[in-house]
């Protein structure tokens, strides 16, 4: 079933979009996702696909997709892996789950493809379970998609009202030298905001306005009143 995956993912290939797509994720020399390869296609081409496909792949043929060189092709297996994971019900299937994508970090190696599975599998995951070492243990290792996917994954607890770990992730990310790191800090902080929780932001801010990057306060102060953001930009 992998190859029938990819084979349908090859045949709407569209050498014009892969070329602006390449450029778009950096693909080229010395840029973060330097040699990945492209197809160009659109997000909706996938995700069509990937809905015909839900019911008859398996945890193999995901595994053989997201290690795959096409980048379109590991976003198929991740979104693959969503869609089968939230019709799970039991814990001991969404573990299995969970191991496959934390084996496979290594391809989740672009921006896209870590907003598109980490809040939907492995947010719930560690919510559910009431283990935020993963996300902990995973914002500390020093490798960049990692770092993004722990700070992302916990979109899913800002979703249900749960703070704590966003801001506990976002203190420990604050001194990130890439930008990608800043906003997604940045975003998180600006969810947080808009679920409810805009003291804990503004004191966030109040409290980091030395050392948090100007890229990560622009993202959180978004959806402020012009007079709020202007007060915060005024801190730098």
């Amino acid at each position: 079933m992998y190859q029938s995956v990819k084979n349908d993912l090859l045949f709407l290939s569209n050498p014009e979009k892969a070329i602006s797509k390449a450029k778009y994720f950096k693909s080229g020399k010395g840029e973060y996702a330097e040699g990945d390869v492209f197809i160009g296609l659109t997000n909706p081409e996938v995700h069509q696909i990937c809905k015909h496909y839900r019911d008859l792949v398996n945890l193999e043929d995901i595994e053989m997709l997201i290690k795959d060189e096409i980048h379109e092709v590991r976003f198929a297996a991740l979104t693959l892996l969503v869609l089968k994971y939230k019709k799970l019900k039991k814990l001991e299937e969404k573990t299995d789950f969970v191991n496959l994508y934390l084996r496979n970090i290594p391809y989740i190696n672009n921006w896209d493809l870590v907003d598109c599975s980490s809040m939907f599998i492995l947010g719930p995951y560690c919510y559910e379970t009431k283990d935020n070492s993963v996300l902990e243990n995973l914002a500390n290792i020093g490798h960049l998609w990692s770092e993004r996917i722990a700070i992302i994954s916990t979109h899913y607890y800002i979703r249900q009202g749960d703070f704590a770990l966003t801001f506990k992730l976002s203190e420990m990310l604050l001194n990130h030298k890439h930008d990608l790191i800043h906003k997604a800090v940045g975003w998180m902080l600006r969810e947080i905001w808009s679920k409810g929780g805009r003291e804990e932001v503004e004191e966030f801010l109040t409290e980091n306005f030395r050392v948090i990057p100007r890229t990560a306060l622009r993202y959180a102060i978004e959806k402020m009143e012009e007079h709020e953001r202007k007060y915060f930009l005024s801190l730098k």
